[in-house]
């Protein structure tokens, strides 16, 4: 039997009749180790042993521990992802993981895990009557966590990365005008909670962020709006949380109506303001929007209050996030430019501003297609003039015309 060159392991029969082979392995620590490969037939182990050889070749480390996708799961909710992500979206994750993915594939070995298996993952999701949101979402959960098995050099790709996404195609959100917008406000002036709404229209904020403003956190002396933090419930506790993205974090400038109506509401409140804290620390003291006892307002509840209101006022409903977006394309109708509109809407990137959160309006729809269609007559009787004066000595020269501005939406939320 020729001998076997050094590196490419020992293959050997055991005394009890089962096959053997010895090779040495990298782990991803650096150090190098002699592992054992044991099964009942000889070909088994020697496929094993390509597979081990193979992967040693490759520079890929060896992994004492045969992972299935339900423990590595665990494993990256446990120690990977709550340094990562927030507690709202880690409560999301867990709820995918153990109701859609665990199920469909959780047994699977990451090791061997194929496109085939995250097929039939989302062919099993589809069979359980999932939409295609659900099956998406659960595709880049299992996604994220492969990634992390790749960096931790444990697999060579990600499966999930090569099979077609479901197609999904978010519904159109549906915002209000400024007319609507202004008369949603003058019909809710009356109410405890004006506040709130009147921060959510005019500056886009999101809810969390108006319920996790403080009274420390704005500035009259100077005229700022620190938005500093936003409060939200986990695991069935009101908590104050870090603000989504870096951006997030933001001044924005206090408007005189914004001014009235906080010290207004102070007023009704008995609320002694204090002077800005430059300061911050997470807290859930002293907010801006309170209920009768003086706590943090539960969002939920502020949800309720605006659907009852926007019942009274009898205006088309929408979402209570899409006050963000009917402020966002009321910048946009006012010719606010990009960058700034993100800035004060607090967005990671520019593409979130215009592909999501701004929107078109019939009105700029009217008035630009009004601005070329006027444009297209303007040359066609340019046309028809200069054939009338063809035989003129004197070249028909047009004046330029001057600029057409879109016709801008009147701002006012407070008439």
């Amino acid at each position: 039997m020729k001998r076997r060159d050094n590196g490419d392991g020992t293959l050997f029969k055991r005394k009890d009749g089962r096959w053997s082979a010895q090779v040495y392995v990298t782990l991803a620590n650096g150090e190098r180790k002699r592992i054992c490969i044991t099964k009942k037939d000889r070909e088994a182990v020697r496929i094993k042993l390509r597979e081990v050889l193979k992967q040693e070749n490759n520079r890929v480390p060896y992994s004492e521990k045969d992972w299935t996708i339900a423990e590595y799961l665990d494993y990256w909710m446990r120690d990977i992802q709550p340094h990562r992500v927030r507690e709202t979206t880690m409560a999301i994750y867990d709820v995918m993981i153990k109701n859609h993915i665990k199920p469909a594939c959780g047994n699977c070995k990451l090791r061997s895990l194929s496109t085939y298996n995250v097929r039939h993952m989302l062919e099993v999701l589809k069979e359980n009557g999932c939409s295609e949101r659900t099956r998406l979402a659960c595709l880049r959960i299992l996604s994220a966590c492969l990634n992390c098995a790749v960096r931790e050099e444990l697999i060579f790709r990600n499966a999930a990365q090569l099979v077609e996404k479901p197609k999904y195609i978010p519904k159109e959100t549906t915002i209000w005008t400024a007319e609507q917008a202004a008369l949603f406000l003058r019909t809710i002036k009356e109410h405890p909670q004006y506040i709130a709404f009147l921060l959510l229209l005019t500056y886009g904020m999101r809810r969390g962020e108006v319920l996790g403003l403080r009274w420390s956190d704005i500035d009259f002396d100077s005229g700022w709006i620190h938005v500093r933090q936003q409060i939200g419930r986990v695991n069935g506790v009101i908590k104050a949380r870090e603000l989504k993205t870096g951006n997030s974090r933001r001044v924005l400038p206090l408007m005189s109506n914004v001014r009235a109506a906080l010290l207004e509401h102070a007023e009704k409140n008995g609320v002694v303001l204090s002077p800005f804290n430059p300061y911050f620390k997470l807290s859930i003291s002293g907010t801006v929007v309170a209920s009768k006892a003086g706590t943090p307002l539960e969002p939920r509840n502020l949800t309720r209050y605006y659907n009852d209101l926007v019942e009274k006022a009898n205006l088309p409903r929408i979402k209570i996030h899409a006050m963000r977006h009917t402020a966002a394309t009321l910048l946009k109708d006012l010719n606010v430019p990009v960058k700034d509109a993100q800035l004060i809407l607090g967005h990671s990137s520019i593409s979130t501003t215009l592909n999501i959160y701004q929107h078109g309006t019939p009105e700029t729809h009217r008035t630009a297609i009004s601005a070329v269609e006027s444009r297209l007559l303007e040359h066609e009787q340019l046309k028809s003039d200069s054939s009338f004066d063809s035989n003129s000595s004197k070249k028909y020269r047009p004046m330029p015309s001057d600029n057409k501005r879109i016709t801008e939406v009147e701002y006012i939320l407070c008439a």
